[in-house]
């Protein structure tokens, strides 16, 4: 009895054949059209309702393992099972009845425009496994309310999110290194974006007429802001920009980086911006405080702040020479606006360090032993240095004003001297 039952299963599992479908060969498995793109993987292809002229379901569960079942009389049961690795460009794009999807982690890549127009679509998770995602994969997902992007993701392609408009919030993670041209551009809902240290990166128009925005934070190693970044941003009232950052761009025929920011009436430089591009705060009509940290000041273009309304720019203790200079188009654009900020300089202690002669023809003897003196010219530039110091000597130095930055146990006072 044994050996007739051992018999008969061997001939049933004989009959149980591999099923290796051709690579670009399409099958369909749980109401999913699938393509295979290798011997054990495959893409989701299209929803089988969609691919045949009808609407698509409400509610779509991507599983990991699309299998390939098939009883052929006389031939036996064909059966492959295929890891679902993938989801191929345009996969979902105008199912306008699609309202959630989950997605497995065995999927890496999400294709082009692969959720476009999905209008209804209100929540998706994208699972960790996920390390890339496409041009325009939510693009006028007009219903998506919320995103959260896994730690795998490196970058979000141009379009990505554009036209989300029921979008508020945003969550990027410490993985992403760049985002693309018009990601999350016509965002009208989203309100408040934080972008990690990890961003290097922000294309054109990323963030363009997302008109609810109000709140900007930048990473600190993002090193250029690009034409039309934040442009239409109506809502936005203050920024600050970090240090890393060396360059407002412009180009022509495209708005500027903060232009129609309507709303805008505080910004920050850092100090290590060197150039504010043309039109950058074009339109920008409100903006009346301008604070910059850089003691040499950014290149400027005549137009690149075209609004009248700025009450003031504070400069660095030190360098409002620098920015009053007769040829600049910072004193040209604002005479009599421009103020030097020297209330953040920490006293080095209860007694003020005093310091004889001033003026000088060369050496300078302080009331007690400095740690360190940094003597700056107009300009904001440190020429000489002297470490443990009590008499240093600035003979070599032309005549004229400088400041003193003495620092003892961490703290920071200035003194003016003068240079006969």
């Amino acid at each position: 009895m044994k050996r007739l039952v051992l018999f008969i299963c061997t001939i049933l599992c004989a009959n149980v054949l591999s099923a290796q479908l051709p690579i670009g060969s399409g099958f369909y498995y749980e109401d999913i059209m699938y393509e295979v793109t290798s011997e054990n993987e495959v893409s989701v292809y299209h929803p089988r309702s969609y691919y045949y002229g009808g609407d698509c379901p409400s509610s779509i569960e991507i599983p990991s393992v699309a299998i390939y079942h098939m009883e052929i009389p006389g031939q036996g049961t064909f059966h492959e099972e295929y890891s679902v690795t993938s989801i191929r460009d345009s996969a979902f794009c105008d199912c306008s009845s699609l309202t959630s999807v989950s997605i497995p982690n065995s999927v890496t890549s999400i294709g082009d425009q692969a959720f476009a127009h999905c209008s209804s679509l209100t929540s998706v998770t994208i699972p960790n496994s996920v390390t890339s995602i496409g041009n325009s994969v939510f693009w006028d997902c007009s219903s998506l309310i919320s995103v959260t992007i896994p730690n795998s993701v490196t970058s979000i392609s141009p379009g990505a999110f554009s036209d989300c408009s029921s979008l508020t919030s945003v969550t990027i993670p410490n993985s992403v290194t760049s985002i693309g041209v018009y990601a999350f551009s016509y965002c009208s809902s989203l309100t408040s974006i934080t972008i990690p240290n990890s961003v290097t990166t922000i294309e054109e128009s990323a963030f363009r007429s997302c008109s609810s925005l109000t709140s900007v934070t930048l990473g600190n190693s993002i090193t250029s802001i690009q034409c039309a970044t934040f442009a239409n941003c109506s809502s936005l009232t203050s920024i600050t920009i970090p240090n890393s950052v060396t360059e407002i761009a412009s180009r022509e025929w495209i708005p500027g980086a903060f232009e129609g920011c309507s709303s805008l009436t505080s910004v920050t430089f850092g100090e290590s911006l060197a150039e504010i591009g043309e039109r950058a705060f074009a339109t920008a009509s409100f903006l009346q405080n301008i604070t910059c940290l850089g003691t040499n000041p950014p290149i400027l273009y005549n137009n690149s702040f075209p609004y009248p309304n700025i009450a003031t720019v504070t400069v660095p203790c030190g360098s409002l020479e620098a920015y009053s200079a007769p040829t600049s188009y910072w004193n040209m654009l604002f005479t009599d606006r421009i103020e030097e900020d020297c209330s953040s300089i920490e006293q080095a202690e209860a007694e003020s360090i005093s310091f004889f002669p001033n003026p000088t023809k060369s050496e300078i003897t302080f009331s007690q032993a400095i740690e360190k003196v940094e003597v700056i010219d107009l300009i904001g530039k440190t020429i000489l240095t002297f470490t443990n110091a009590k008499t240093i000597n600035i003979e070599s130095l032309p005549a004229g004003a400088y400041y003193l930055r003495l620092t003892n146990e961490e703290k920071t006072s200035m003194q003016k001297v003068i240079k006969q």
